[in-house]
């Protein structure tokens, strides 16, 4: 059986808020230069806390639409199972602290976000009347309280 690399990382040593790359990996191997890398990108402390179902579908919602207004390399935001955070799945072998700043300022424009949840209408979302945005601020608010040479640190 495959290994599966978050699984392997020890969720009692780690603190979060953090951004973390977990993978780089060749699309093709007939063109070994074409890769994507894949960030864990915790908000909460794994099995101390989670994020609320609402606050996670929330900010997937923001994140999704505010980290683009940032970059083109953005393929994918998927929650973790266990509403801890966030994988993101970028094009290209991208440097944690790059990742780090484009999720900072997509969460400032969370911070400053009134209005309707892009993509929660019941034509554009499976659960459309599962979200809180109140929540998702406070959420948003917690990562960027710690400092950027922190967040990309998860032993602090």
């Amino acid at each position: 059986m495959n290994k599966i690399e978050s699984f392997e990382l020890d969720h009692n040593q780690v603190i979060a808020p953090y951004v973390r790359k977990a993978k780089v990996m060749s699309v093709n191997p007939e063109f070994p230069e074409c890769v994507v890398s894949k960030f864990d990108v915790r908000f909460a402390q794994p099995n101390q806390e989670f994020i609320p179902s609402e606050a996670l579908h929330t900010l997937e919602h923001l994140l999704a639409t505010f980290t683009r207004n940032y970059t083109d390399d953005l393929i994918d935001i998927s929650p973790m199972g266990c509403r801890t955070g966030f994988y993101f799945v970028f094009c290209n072998n991208q440097e944690v602290s790059w990742v780090a700043e484009l999720i900072r300022k997509a969460l400032r424009e969370v911070l400053q976000f009134t209005g309707y949840i892009p993509g929660a209408t019941r034509k554009e979302c499976g659960n459309y009347l599962e979200h809180d945005l109140a929540s998702a601020k406070l959420w948003a608010k917690k990562f960027l309280d710690v400092p950027n040479d922190d967040i990309i640190n998860i032993y602090r």
